[in-house]
């Protein structure tokens, strides 16, 4: 294969600058020994590739020509023209054709009956200085080669997308350096899900872990669909608070994808973590933070069988 696809558990050659913020960390995750579900990166060179054969560097010419802190509508207005130049866009044949070898090995590795999550990776993403947390798109519980590519040229437009380039705007990126690497990695079917802070974001306080955790897959907690447990942690293993909300709603895969479903009324204001979780994720997180030097906020989830995977780690910034 060409330089366009790097697998996340190989510990060479996975650069934020190869294949984005969000594979670059799990990358690293996985090659910590952290518990992160196989899968690997379309590099940031696939990417070049399909930019320049869109014809890009003339299009985005307007949105880069932007100066000091342009307007929401003004953004709007200068993307415009790019996201027609990609309504017909494709990928190329040769990143098209290493996406699906991988992708059949992905497939046989995870095991029959696996689906696939496909996760825009920019090279700016996840960093100290700007998260983009919400602004890229993914796609979860995908399954066939179809459909995965498709889900990959998706985040590549969604680049482009007025809110990611507002956001970029006012964080000072370069629209004319960012590009995006995408992540592919196997669904987990999440029974319980969540994110935990290494710091106290309310008090500033840096001995004590923050959880929330609600029923289903992540984005329930992540798109603020639903008010989820908070529990509050020691770093020491305590556990000094813990809110368990009503959680009505959960996000949970389909045979198409994933929908809203009402939560069974026996979970809906049961605790979603039992404590020896609480304490799991806490030195979970609190392990993440030593390894990378700094505070870090980590997506996490429980499968139905009671394991755990870590879906995504990133310093934590003010957005």
């Amino acid at each position: 294969m060409s330089g366009f696809i790097a697998w996340l558990d190989a510990t060479e050659g996975a650069p934020t600058a190869r294949v984005g913020g969000k594979g670059a960390s799990l990358a690293r995750l996985a090659s910590a020994g952290f518990p992160v579900p196989p899968g690997f990166a379309v590099t940031v060179d696939a990417y070049h590739h399909f930019h320049e054969l869109a014809g890009l560097d003339a299009a985005i010419e307007a949105l880069c020509g932007l100066a000091g802190r342009p307007t929401p509508a003004e953004i709007r207005q200068v993307c415009e023209p790019i996201l027609e130049a990609l309504a017909d866009s494709a990928l190329p044949h040769q990143v098209a054709a290493e996406v699906s070898q991988a992708f059949e090995c992905l497939s046989v590795k995870a095991g029959g009956g696996a689906t696939f999550a496909v996760r825009s990776s920019g090279v700016s993403e996840d960093g100290a200085a700007a998260s983009f947390a919400g602004l890229y798109d993914s796609y979860i519980n995908l399954t066939g080669s179809d459909t995965v590519l498709k889900a990959i040229l998706d985040c590549y437009r969604c680049l482009w997308e007025p809110r990611a380039a507002h956001y970029r705007a006012m964080k000072g990126v370069d629209h004319s350096k960012e590009a995006m690497a995408v992540v592919v990695m196997q669904t987990v079917n999440s029974h319980v899900s969540g994110v935990a802070f290494t710091l106290n974001p309310v008090s500033g306080e840096t001995d004590e872990v923050m959880i929330n955790a609600s029923w289903g897959l992540g984005e329930a907690v992540v798109s603020g669909l639903v008010t989820p447990d908070n529990y509050l942690v020691k770093k020491t293993g305590t556990i000094v608070q813990k809110d368990v909300s009503d959680k009505n709603v959960r996000v949970v895969p389909t045979a198409t994808g994933t929908e809203q479903q009402v939560t069974p009324a026996a979970l809906a204001s049961a605790q979603a973590l039992e404590d020896h979780q609480i304490r799991h994720v806490a030195d979970t997180a609190t392990a993440v933070e030593r390894h990378y030097g700094c505070p870090m906020d980590i997506e996490f989830a429980y499968d139905t069988n009671g394991n755990f995977y870590l879906l995504q780690a990133r310093p934590i910034t003010t957005r």
